[in-house]
C-alpha cells in the first residue's frame, strides 16, 4: 500500500507500507487527521501515526473475517469495524484492545 502526496501529484509516494498480508478493503483518517486506520483482507486493522511519518502504531486483531468497513469515533479514541462475517467490533486507538 502506498500513500501518495496529493491528487495532482500521484507520482509522489510519501510512504510505502507492507504490514498487510492481503489486499486493503477500507481506509479512513481520524477526525483530527492524526491517525490512519487500514482494514485488510487478512482480518486485521492497521493503525498508523500520520504525524510520525505513517509509522505503524498498532494492529487491531480479533475479527474472524476480512474487514469491510472502518470508522473512527468523533473524538478519535475508538475504531468501529465491520467484517465479512457481519461482526461489529470496537477497538481503542491507544492500544488496539
Amino acid at each position: 500500500m502506498t500513500i501518495r502526496k496529493a491528487p495532482d501529484s500521484l507520482d509522489t509516494v510519501v510512504k510505502t507500507m507492507t504490514d498487510s498480508k492481503e489486499w486493503i478493503e477500507a481506509m479512513v483518517y481520524s477526525p483530527d487527521g492524526s491517525k490512519l486506520a487500514v482494514g485488510s483482507h487478512d482480518n486485521n486493522i492497521y493503525l498508523y501515526d500520520v504525524n510520525g511519518g505513517y509509522s505503524l502504531s498498532g494492529t487491531c486483531k480479533g475479527n474472524s473475517s476480512f474487514i469491510v468497513s472502518v470508522d473512527f469515533s468523533a473524538d478519535g479514541e475508538y475504531i468501529r469495524t465491520v467484517s465479512g462475517a457481519h461482526e461489529l467490533l470496537f477497538y481503542t486507538t491507544n492500544n488496539c484492545k
